[in-house]
């Protein structure tokens, strides 16, 4: 049994951390990036803000050119 909540404890961890994804602080910024270090994110004159996937998709924010 406590293998089994061990288990489904490390897949719900992956699971959420592959759901967080930045952007830019900016109120005109309209990519998601998958990585803080994205090449993308450089010009970021605003604070990087980590947010849901989900979020992200329906701010109408798209996936970053240099991840795809």
């Amino acid at each position: 049994m406590k293998l089994l909540l061990l288990a489904l404890l490390a897949i719900n961890s992956v699971h959420c951390s592959t759901s967080m994804v930045y952007v830019c602080g900016s109120p005109t910024a309209t990519k998601y990036h998958l990585s803080p270090s994205c090449r993308g994110l450089s010009n970021c004159n605003y604070r990087i803000v980590a947010i849901s996937l989900d979020s992200a998709r329906e701010s109408n924010k798209t996936l970053c050119k240099w991840e795809r």
